[in-house]
């Protein structure tokens, strides 16, 4: 408008219309009122406890994790057999051997003396548990076949026999069979032939007149 300076101007726009109410714009009071350190404080907690569950969701470290050296690792026990070899050999006594183990296997371990026989012995023979296995010197009548279980034909077996079958040996009488059985009851089976000796009344000279009448 031509002549209106600058100030009227300025009046006439900044003059109220009675419309100004409808443009405000009222936001609800909060009920709740957090000061803004507590409100740090609860994000800072919350913050932690997210850090914490993750690092329970990662995977194990190497050095946590278990490795092939902890973890147990299934052995087969193989089982044994224990026998007796006597007679011509450097090693008389027990000896320990797997299972399947043959007759060649104890000779070995027992280490035959030069003049021992070891043609008339089947080396082959697998072994079972509390054989005898006798080795005559070269030239002595051959000893006879021993059966499973150790014992052999025509033999008293000095841990199973009872007093009257042991008084069938040459130079047992009651007392010394009955001296047997009460030695095997009190102290187990016999491992060896040999230990006949720790009964009262048998000797070396009785155990040698004794070793190819009995067997265990």
């Amino acid at each position: 408008m031509p002549g209106v300076n600058a100030t009227e101007r300025i009046k006439e726009l900044t003059r109220p219309t009675g419309e100004e109410d409808l443009l405000a714009v009222r936001y609800p009071e909060p009920r709740v009122r957090i000061p803004v350190k507590q409100a740090a404080a609860a994000a800072g907690v919350v913050l932690l406890a997210v850090g914490g569950w993750a690092a329970t969701r990662t995977g194990p470290s190497e050095t946590d994790g278990p490795s092939w050296e902890q973890v147990a690792d299934p052995t087969e026990v193989a089982g044994s057999v224990v026998v007796s070899v006597v007679g011509e050999v450097e090693n008389a006594g027990l000896i320990t051997l797997n299972n399947g183990a043959r007759v060649a296997d104890a000779l070995q371990v027992a280490r035959p003396l030069p003049g021992a026989d070891l043609v008339s012995i089947n080396h082959a023979q697998l072994l079972v548990d509390g054989q005898q296995i006798h080795v005559q010197p070269v030239g002595a009548a051959p000893a006879a076949p021993a059966a499973p279980g150790g014992g052999a034909p025509g033999v008293v077996s000095i841990n199973t026999a009872d007093v009257a079958e042991l008084t069938t040996l040459s130079g047992i009488g009651e007392a010394t069979a009955a001296a047997i059985v009460a030695h095997r009851e009190a102290n187990g089976p016999f491992a060896t032939v040999d230990q006949l000796t720790d009964v009262k009344g048998i000797g070396p000279a009785k155990l040698e007149a004794l070793r190819d009448q009995v067997g265990l």
